[in-house]
């Protein structure tokens, strides 16, 4: 999300001193590769999926779409649906990536226009997204409206600032599965990568798109890890949105694995119930050792949990968009037992400042929901954490690592 506007749904880890259990060796190659710089795809249908996120173009009352918005708007949106699959492959999943609602040469994406009741002075960006929300809402509920493809909604709406080289005015965050964006005339990708005005321009509002639209697919903030950092670039759900189109952009494996399971990723239809929610795990331990902390926990039996994500978040751990420091790490998940296993080494974490951290899992389900559990601590008293105070999971040997600095040989 762009620094200067704030994320107002906060709505919403992974083993690190070996490689997680499920990542073979082809799998780890394509971990270690640098982030792709992608471009816009071949013109080509949408694959078979039972879902595609819908794409709204919403124009107030007193105002007319920009120039050319269609083709403008419908290029962003393939080469985003490109660069969110080559992240999956990246990150050892099938190259999936958003459904798309396209014409049949799949030049073009199905955008639907919606007229707004008010005026653009009236859709401001502090305030108003529950306005915008409830009109879209409305327009899919009437008799002759298109059929929402999906729960997942990006809402585009044109600059209100005057100025189409200072766009703004509108809403431009993720709020649960909806996300905002906006349009200018120049909003345009031929200014892809391009180091002038209107390329810099550019980068700030398609970078910011992917970020918010990340929000709008379950996506938390989160940070790289430091190898990450060094061999991939810029996380897009941390600082991406500067970045992205620029300079290395990637999707974290942790943020891969919540993809995974979003609705409009999949390739069959959603579970017909929800998934329950979990609220804490059956068992747990939490041990800090020199080499970094080590996580082990066993969860209820009655749940539909794929990834168990473990985020270590330092600064702010507590507010609202204190979260784009958080390195996030897969763990390695037994769905037999239930038990899942994470490390996390001491070198892969960037350093805080104040001190106070936050250990938190996050529990993906098979419809995309999560459930999320947190554990507060202090760098200065840094205490284990055993629940219940006699569980064996304490016992459980950590995987050895060769003075910290990588994963053990097996």
């Amino acid at each position: 999300m762009l620094r200067k506007f704030l994320f107002l749904a906060a709505g919403l880890l992974g083993c690190a001193f070996v490689a997680p259990a499920s990542v073979n060796a082809a799998d780890a190659a394509k971990l270690a590769a640098p982030a792709k710089k992608f471009t816009l795809p071949p013109s080509a249908p949408s694959k078979n999926q039972p879902y595609a996120l819908n794409v709204v173009y919403f124009v107030p009352a007193d105002m007319e779409p920009f120039p050319d918005y269609e083709r403008r708007i419908s290029e962003i949106m393939l080469s985003l649906q490109e660069f969110y699959g080559s992240e999956m492959e990246r990150n050892g999943f099938p190259n999936r990536t958003f459904g798309l609602s396209k014409s049949k040469d799949g030049k073009r994406v199905n955008i639907i226009t919606i007229k707004a009741k008010l005026s653009g002075a009236e859709y401001p960006y502090s305030g108003s997204a529950g306005k915008v929300l409830s009109e879209v809402n409305e327009f899919f509920s009437g008799k002759k409206a298109p059929k929402k493809l999906s729960d997942h909604t990006l809402i585009i709406m044109p600059s209100t600032s005057g100025n189409d080289l200072d766009p703004g005015g509108v809403p431009f965050y993720g709020l649960g599965r909806n996300c905002f964006a906006l349009d200018y005339p120049e909003f345009d990708l031929k200014h892809i990568g391009k180091k002038d005005q209107l390329g810099r321009l550019f980068t700030k509002w398609y970078g910011g798109m992917g970020h918010e639209l990340g929000h709008g697919l379950n996506l938390p903030h989160n940070s790289g890890k430091v190898s990450d950092d060094k061999k991939l670039g810029t996380a897009l759900m941390g600082w991406g949105n500067y970045t992205l189109g620029t300079s290395p952009t990637f999707i974290t494996r942790a943020h891969a694995s919540i993809l995974d399971q979003c609705q409009v990723f999949r390739t069959t239809e959603m579970p017909k119930t929800p998934a329950p929610n979990v609220d804490k795990p059956k068992e747990i331990a939490i041990r800090f050792l020199p080499e970094g902390v080590w996580i082990c926990g066993i969860l209820p039996e009655k749940n539909r949990v794929e990834h168990v994500l473990v985020y270590y978040d330092k600064d702010e751990c507590n507010s609202v968009n204190g979260d784009y420091d958080a390195e996030s790490f897969v763990a390695k998940f037994d769905k037999r037992t239930q038990m899942f296993k994470a490390a996390i080494p001491t070198n892969e974490i960037h350093r805080g400042k104040t001190g106070v951290f936050q250990i938190r899992l996050r529990l993906i389900n098979d419809d995309g929901t999560c459930s999320i559990i947190r554990y507060n601590f202090d760098e200065s008293y840094k205490q284990d954490v055993l629940e219940p105070a006699d569980t064996k999971l304490a016992d459980i040997e950590p995987p050895s690592s060769k003075k910290g600095k990588g994963p053990a040989k097996k």
